[in-house]
């Protein structure tokens, strides 16, 4: 079977007590260290400020470590007006630990809005209308072409392919191992490739990743962030996860209402042609994560019909 272009993320287990004693070597002060997943993270204090240090456990996710580096001083260096609602990490340092890329940056103080599966309801109601005010910014943001965020392998692969046909392959390559028959979503995606728009995207915009902040929120990991990505593909991942992983129905749906609200009417119009796609590539996405969950696959099974059927919005 020829190598995968989109798949399922792999980890190293990396020395943590041999890291912990390189951290010290650089003057991080650290209070707690784990790895979760693909990245070891340390927190504690680096030059007396609250921070994280993210090193990547292997050299190809290490490529997605440096492009959430580059996307942090990339946001930074655009104006403050235009991410009047949301902000990310400053960057502290980076460098290589052996062959392994990491950085550290500002740490957000507090708790995320939510967890892997877990979050209260109440909360994430209360900041819909700001994350969609961020969502809309993050897709109007203007990033330098001469930054190093517009300079990543990612960055000149997204200008040589069209969003709507990189939307089509992943979908097309994860229908191979979804084992119900996905045929419908990606005649959808085939039939919209040709109109998908590009805008900047975050890539993995979920309440996980997001920290209320005064005025404002924290939005973390931008690993898959993009310069070119699927226009409203934040939205739809951010809708997809509430229902997917929390259950959260009547916010996701209320969070698609705020987001079209912000958008001019031509649009608004315009928005549900634009959305659907998108959601049919998340959809299965959602099944290609979950390949080996029969009850999960069924749990998604309600969210592909209302795509079919137009009853998203």
């Amino acid at each position: 079977m020829p190598e995968r272009k989109f798949p399922k993320p792999r980890k190293k287990i990396v020395d943590q007590e041999a890291v912990g004693k390189f951290l010290v070597g650089i003057g991080f002060n650290v209070e707690t260290i784990a790895q979760e997943w693909r990245h070891l993270h340390a927190f504690g204090l680096y030059m007396g400020k609250p921070s994280v240090f993210k090193l990547a456990s292997t050299q190809a996710t290490g490529e997605k470590t440096q492009n959430e580096y580059k996307w942090n001083d990339a946001v930074h260096q655009t104006p403050e007006v235009g991410r009047q609602f949301f902000t990310v990490p400053k960057n502290y340092s980076s460098g290589l630990y052996g062959k392994l890329f990491y950085f550290i940056s500002e740490r957000f103080v507090g708790e995320a809005l939510g967890g892997h599966d877990s979050a209260e309801t109440l909360e994430v109601a209360q900041n819909l209308m700001q994350i969609a005010r961020a969502n809309r910014e993050i897709e109007e943001l203007s990033i330098s072409p001469n930054s190093a965020f517009a300079q990543t392998k990612k960055a000149r692969l997204q200008e040589k392919i069209p969003p709507g046909h990189r939307l089509l392959a992943s979908a097309s390559e994860w229908a191979q191992v979804v084992p119900i028959d996905v045929s419908p979503y990606l005649k959808i995606i085939e039939g919209a490739k040709d109109k998908v728009r590009a805008c900047v995207t975050h890539g993995d915009f979920t309440i996980r990743q997001i920290f209320p902040m005064q005025g404002k929120i924290g939005i973390i990991d931008g690993e898959h962030a993009g310069l070119k990505g699927v226009m409203h593909y934040d939205t739809a991942y951010f809708y997809s996860t509430l229902r997917s992983n929390y259950n959260f129905n009547k916010e996701a749906n209320e969070y698609l209402k705020i987001f079209q609200s912000l958008l001019p009417v031509t649009d608004r119009r315009i928005f549900w042609d634009e959305l659907k796609p998108v959601l049919a590539q998340r959809f299965i996405g959602m099944l290609f994560s979950n390949n080996t969950n029969p009850n999960k696959l069924a749990e998604l099974t309600p969210i592909g019909k209302e795509i079919l059927r137009d009853k998203i919005l």
